[in-house]
């Protein structure tokens, strides 16, 4: 009886210690730092991304005339100003393991940007 309970207490460390080495490991907090910082950033890319085919297809409605010249004017300034913010926050954020802004450009995955 005594061989078993001390097996299960065996692999219950061992289960144990598999579970938490990642969480007690010196760099797991940086890391997961590093993913958060690198997610947001790709969220912000492609928000900026989306906001700039915006403003393209609303250059194309205004030049079919799908679109009147007030109209156009008013959402190009609101999307203008909403891409800028963007771009500041895409530039505010540390590249990994330094602490220089990531502009736009430099998370562009090879897609054609017209801008």
């Amino acid at each position: 009886m005594l061989v078993p309970a001390i097996a299960l207490i065996v692999i219950a460390a061992a289960v144990l210690w598999f579970v938490a080495a990642p969480l007690l490991r010196s760099d797991a907090l940086e890391s997961e730092r590093l993913v958060s910082a690198q997610s947001e950033a790709v969220d912000l890319q492609s928000h900026y991304s989306m906001l700039l085919a915006s403003l393209a297809d609303l250059e194309e409605d205004r030049g079919t005339g799908k679109i009147n010249d007030e109209d156009y004017e008013g959402l190009h300034e609101s999307l203008t100003s909403r891409a800028v913010e963007i771009m500041k926050k895409i530039d505010a954020l540390p590249e990994p393991g330094t602490a220089a802004p990531l502009g736009p450009r430099a998370l562009d995955t090879g897609g054609d940007s017209s801008a």
